[in-house]
């Protein structure tokens, strides 16, 4: 009986032992949780190209200096317009978490140009801007996959500008004078930017352009009156890009 009774409890130890191991294996075989995706990094170096449009305020001075009748001050403004278009190379820090700070510097091809008069016609001006280039620091908010930011720096830029003064407009040129000059002055904008896929992100971006005084420029017609023309030089540009970021 005893015999009998300690085989039936040895045979239900057996069991559950086999069935715990059993479990235990089941257990150890399972897959893991499927691991969660880290979030984009901004921090790297980057390069990208970009294309838009640019827009200037040009505030154009002339001094009519008349023998006999003194100053005779004029004020006009130019706005040379085209498009934009170039490449840029920088580096962010991401910290914080949420927070960016980067340097940046681009490179821009230019067709802007107008021809504009004064009221009278007298005078007629040519700007031209064959390219500009800044050199930035960008500061920024991120939620992992967009960004941003207000950027600011240094900006340089080639500009052309030809003067004539025209006895009519349309029939004789009095007196003519070409200059251009590499303008040198800053720059401050803002933008958003976004991660696409893998290392490329792309972005949206305004700057404002301020290059100082333009090439001026001075002369004395055939009769002897003396022409001295000024100009401030400002940019508008508004332009979108793709950069590559480096792991």
């Amino acid at each position: 009986m005893r015999r009998g009774c300690f085989s039936i409890l040895a045979g239900i130890a057996l069991n559950l032992a086999t069935g715990e191991i059993s479990l235990a294996a089941d257990m150890a075989v399972k897959s893991p949780p499927a691991l969660v995706g880290a979030p984009w990094s901004w921090t790297g170096l980057y390069i990208g190209v970009n294309a838009g449009g640019s827009i200037g305020r040009n505030t154009t001075n002339n001094n009519f200096i008349v023998p006999g009748l003194g100053s005779l001050p004029e004020s006009y403004t130019v706005s040379p317009a085209g498009f934009v278009g170039g490449g840029q190379i920088g580096y962010n820090w991401q910290f914080s978490p949420n927070w960016l700070f980067g340097v940046e510097g681009d490179f821009q091809g230019t067709s802007q140009k107008e021809t504009a008069s004064t009221g009278s016609g007298a005078l007629v001006t040519t700007q031209k801007e064959d390219w500009f280039a800044t050199a930035r620091a960008r500061f920024g908010y991120t939620n992992s996959d967009w960004l941003w930011y207000v950027t600011g720096g240094g900006a340089w830029g080639d500009i052309k500008q030809d003067f004539a003064l025209v006895i009519s407009p349309g029939v004789a040129v009095a007196g003519s004078v070409s200059n251009s000059s590499t303008n040198s002055g800053w720059t401050v904008g803002g933008g958003v930017e976004t991660h696409l896929w893998g290392n490329w992100t792309a972005k949206a971006e305004y700057l404002y352009l301020d290059l100082g005084s333009g090439p001026s420029g001075s002369f004395v017609d055939a009769i002897g009156d003396t022409l001295t023309i000024t100009s401030k030089i400002h940019d508008h540009t508004v332009r979108a890009g793709v950069n590559y970021k480096f792991n």
